[in-house]
């Protein structure tokens, strides 16, 4: 399987620190893998919308102008040395579905710090991505403008693999056999669920192995979704506290599951720090987080925020993140979702909640509470009857139980 280096960048910032915007650098080229093509059409993209979320794949979307585009039955543009201009992007199938692209992400692959020079090296991870959705319009431009959706290689090739039952395996060890397969990273929890595939029948098709994953997930109450080349398959109890870039260390009770006793445990938290102040400076939001909680909702509480863009393209589905000072709603989430722009200042969006609860786990609910009343008059006779009194001409009748009427 071909190996991609990731692309380097040099920034003067400390080397515990996740990359200043001046280290941000724009990376797409579309081509063809087994032929090692790549060409490089950023001078074309008008914008590049990136989306991760805990329901689904990385997705990528490209406005492209097709500046070359020849409408059909014109004659082909000449260039200034005489000859004929290039083809349309179009005209080269470079947006075909199923064409290899390759994307520079903004997840560090490595860091390295030279301490003389005191500037870092920092090698971004690139990702394996191909085209799955186009559409074109002329919008206000001369030239037609593409729109061009690009989603995960791996899984899309996941999508299309019918003989879901090769791989071996069940649980969790299914799970990591699909992606060592397709060449992706795999996070995933154990479960004792086995797989269940679906043979094809009559008009029906059968299961692709995208699909048995996404059965296996659904029994044992998982999420899978893939981030940056690396599929997560796990509860988001699970996930919670394992990722992000700040960590607490503490002593805890933690219950023994096999004896039921409470055990003392050393436990780290990691995290992101949503909070006013300098313990939040790293990942500033830009207004306070949105947050909400209802007793009818299975997430309990959920959130969102808008982070300034230099640590925050960072953030991923799956991070934990710790709101600090907002009453009622201090604690910890889950991201969910993070969406941003490249080649852009705006700052970058993202989503969280706590963890759903299983099934079986007890609901904390409140106390009943004292019981009144509830179609009595709360503010009473003696103010409403002056009240009406006042504000009508006619007389006000108060017997018989009805309300009072003119």
């Amino acid at each position: 399987m071909p190996s991609y280096s990731g692309y380097r960048a040099i920034s003067s910032y400390k080397p515990d620190s996740l990359p200043s915007r001046g280290a941000e650098v724009f990376n797409v080229s579309f081509g063809d893998i087994p032929t090692m093509i790549k060409e490089k059409m950023n001078d074309s993209i008008l914008s590049c919308t990136v989306n991760y979320s805990m329901d689904m794949a990385t997705e990528i979307t490209l406005k492209i102008i097709d500046r070359d585009f020849n409408p059909p039955g014109a004659k082909r543009k000449l260039s200034d040395t005489g000859g004929y201009a290039p083809n349309s992007f179009a005209e080269g199938n470079y947006f075909n579905i199923g064409r290899d692209v390759t994307y520079m992400s903004r997840q560090i692959a490595k860091s390295e710090f030279n301490d003389d020079t005191k500037r870092a090296a920092i090698t971004f991870q690139p990702v394996l991505m191909e085209v799955a959705d186009i559409s074109v319009d002329q919008e206000q431009s001369v030239s037609p403008i593409w729109t061009v959706k690009c989603r995960p290689k791996a899984v899309q090739q996941m999508k299309r693999d019918r003989k879901p039952e090769v791989i071996e395996g069940d649980g969790a060890d299914y799970v990591r056999a699909a992606c060592a397969k397709y060449g992706i990273k795999c996070v995933a929890e154990n479960t004792d669920k086995k797989k269940k595939i679906t043979k094809a029948s009559g008009d029906n098709e059968g299961d692709s192995t995208w699909d048995v994953l996404g059965n296996l997930a659904q029994q044992a109450k998982f999420k899978m979704f893939e981030c940056d080349g690396t599929l997560y398959f796990a509860s988001m109890k699970w996930l919670m506290y394992k990722w992000g870039p700040d960590a607490i260390t503490y002593v805890a009770q933690v219950k023994n599951e096999k004896t039921g006793r409470l055990e003392d445990k050393v436990v780290t938290r990691r995290y992101i720090p949503l909070m006013p102040g300098e313990m939040g400076a790293d990942y500033q939001t830009q207004k306070m987080p949105s947050m909400n909680r209802s007793d009818n909702d299975v997430m309990e509480g959920k959130g969102s925020a808008t982070i300034d863009r230099t640590n925050g393209v960072g953030i991923r589905p799956g991070m934990t993140v710790f709101v600090g000072g907002i009453p009622t709603f201090v604690g910890y989430y889950l991201v969910t979702a993070v969406d941003y722009e490249e080649r852009s200042p705006n700052p970058v969006g993202i989503q969280f909640s706590t963890p759903e609860r299983k099934p079986k786990e007890k609901k904390i609910y409140l106390p009943v509470g004292p019981m009144y009343d509830q179609t009595g008059d709360p503010i009473g006779p003696d103010v409403l009857i002056p009240y009406q009194i006042r504000r009508q001409t006619g007389a006000v009748k108060t017997t018989g139980g009805k309300p009072p009427t003119p």
